[in-house]
């Protein structure tokens, strides 16, 4: 697990390009703190960089930039293929000798032998850049499901590129997106491809971007996408795979030359990881949560219910309203980009960096997949409102009630409004009225936000884990897990998002994947028996702090007299009143204390 950053093709001289690229790692080198390293290649003006965070062989035959043995070819990457012993043995029999026990060695190869169709054999958590000499040609190429980031950006002829937004400014690339702030008090994140520095883009995931660099053209191209087939319809065959898969996703996942530890709230999701990662370890594992004296967010109960039937090393943190203050403007600055999630994983993962933990797994996407979120019923109300003309909708903004005023998105021309209808912060006459622009403009710029392609016309469950999945999670969960994490030098995997097991759920039928009766259905009867009662017939609570409480006690946040604009002193005023949710009014501190 790295961060990486290159330049390709610029105008400025190799020496300046060398200490751009070395200063964008510089500023990554809190997710890369063990070893660092550059690639020159200065005929072609190809300038790569990385800072390493040692996971797999940890001596410095894992160091990167990677050269193959003909020197023909070059790599920086961040991520772990879970899949690399199996294709290092298949490549080994086709005559390739490798140097070290890295994954790094085995994608360099793989892409020398198969080239493009590379990309699809590797299973894990991934984003790279490849530089082959022989064609001269760039790839970034990132993950199936876009776990690891990947950012790039084009002038003048120029490729630049890096794991991190921040990285771009010691490039010289920092003109500021004039539409971010729109997008974030809509969306509580910046959506991709967007990003708050101007024609600073993400690559999409299951994509690779190739880019020629004598004429500089280059095209982005697709090389994965999941599709929902629905072919399985036999609820016990479905259990009966899903915990064949679960298990082996996990068990692969578990493979590293350091510690794994797991990020235990109590809840369904990381009770499972918990379980089955208990099998696999070879070490005791160690379960990582987060306490607090606000009985109301403490889930001890829970988690000891748990931890009584296995034997694991418990690691529980107690977070106070102190280490809130203390940490708030420093949490605030790791953060890539703004975002109203992602505080609680910077929290657990310091807890891991502190305990020398480096690997931490996480239930996230299991709620996306299996319907563990209200939008899966709030979406047949919607959608029952699709008899209410344009007019009517677009009304609903002079309501005083905030569920009411979303409303006015099911009147875009766009699938985004229904999503944010769902999930949307504030409404696009609050917006504009914040920012002190046009309510056409706001309009404008987010029904023109692109999708990735897959968003039809299906059953309400499907079409709402579709917007969980690839909208909510994608931009804002996968994002905020890995600036957080990695800004204590954590990596988090996902075993829930090993690209079978989303293959496996997406085959499986809507009417026996998703219940009103329960909760992920599906996901509980495939483990009820393996969990104690409280773990799985409780109603979901979320990874969250006593956010509303603490926030409210800030003055630094919640003081009203600290906003100039006059909607948003009427705002802060209702959040002091407990009539405004924390997130709505982190949206509006950051919109205006921007870093």
């Amino acid at each position: 697990m790295c961060r990486i950053a290159g330049i390709i093709n610029s105008k400025n001289s190799l020496e300046k390009v060398n200490q751009q690229v070395k200063a964008m790692c510089d500023s990554m080198q809190h997710g890369g703190p063990d070893d660092h390293g550059i690639y020159m290649a200065g005929n072609e003006s190809v300038c790569l960089g990385n800072r390493r965070l040692a996971i797999l062989d940890l001596s410095s035959n894992g160091r990167q930039p990677l050269v193959s043995h003909k020197e023909d070819i070059a790599i920086t990457y961040n991520g772990e293929i879970y899949n690399y012993q199996k294709i290092r043995i298949e490549l080994i029999n086709l005559g390739y000798i490798f140097k070290t026990q890295t994954d790094t060695e085995v994608i360099l190869y793989a892409y020398q032998h198969w080239g493009e169709s590379a990309f699809e054999r590797l299973d894990g958590i991934f984003a790279f850049c490849i530089y082959d000499k022989r064609q001269q040609c760039v790839y970034l190429v990132r993950d199936q499901n876009g776990i690891k980031p990947l950012y790039y950006h084009f002038n003048n002829e120029t490729l630049t590129f890096a794991s991190e937004v921040k990285a771009f400014k010691y490039a010289n690339i920092s003109q500021e997106n004039e539409n971010w702030r729109i997008y974030y008090l809509a969306f509580g994140h910046i959506p991709e491809p967007y990003t708050t520095i101007k024609n600073v883009y993400s690559l999409g995931k299951g994509c690779f971007l190739k880019y020629h660099v004598r004429s500089a053209e280059h095209f982005i191209q697709s090389y994965h996408e999941f599709e929902s087939t629905s072919n399985i319809r036999n609820e016990s065959y479905a259990i009966e795979l899903i915990r064949e898969q679960l298990r082996n996703s996990i068990k692969q996942q578990m493979i590293s030359d350091v510690d794994v530890g797991v990020l235990f709230s109590g809840g369904l999701d990381s009770s499972i990881i918990t379980i089955l990662a208990n099998q696999h370890n070879g070490r005791k594992l160690s379960c990582i949560s987060a306490n607090f004296d606000e009985i109301d967010f403490s889930e001890n109960k829970q988690r000891n219910s748990l931890l009584q039937k296995i034997e694991v090393q418990k690691i529980e943190k107690l977070i106070t309203y102190r280490d809130f203050v203390q940490n708030f403007e420093t949490v605030l600055s790791n953060m890539d980009q703004p975002t109203n999630d992602g505080i609680n994983t910077w929290f657990v993962c310091k807890t891991a960096k502190e305990q020398g933990i480096k690997v931490v797994l996480s239930g996230l996407g299991a709620d996306e997949l299996f319907g563990g979120y209200p939008s899966f019923d709030r979406i047949h109300k919607i959608q029952n409102l699709n008899w209410l003309s344009k007019s009517v909708l677009r009304s609903m903004r002079f309501s005083n009630n905030t569920k009411y005023k979303r409303l006015y998105y099911l009147s875009l021309n766009s699938p985004i409004g229904e999503y944010l209808c769902l999930r949307g912060v504030y409404s696009p006459d609050v917006i504009a009225e914040l920012l002190d622009i046009d309510m056409r403009t706001v309009i404008d710029c987010l029904e023109e936000i692109p999708l990735q392609p897959g968003i039809k016309k299906t059953s309400n469950e499907t079409r709402a884990s579709w917007f969980e999945f690839n909208m909510y999670m994608q931009n804002q969960l996968l994002k905020d897990t890995d600036f957080m994490s990695m800004s204590h030098g954590v990596e988090v995997r996902v075993p829930f998002l090993d690209r079978k097991f989303v293959d496996l759920v997406l085959s499986i039928s809507t009417e026996i994947k998703f219940s009103y009766e329960q909760k992920k259905k599906l996901l509980v009867e495939a483990y009820k028996e393996d969990l104690p009662v409280e773990t799985w017939k409780r109603s979901k609570m979320g990874f969250t702090f006593p956010f509303q409480e603490w926030m409210r006690k800030n003055s630094d946040i919640a003081d009203p007299s600290r906003y100039h604009n006059k909607r948003a002193k009427s705002l802060m005023k209702s959040f002091g009143e407990n009539k405004l949710h924390w997130s709505s009014a982190l949206a509006l501190y950051r919109t205006y204390h921007a870093s």
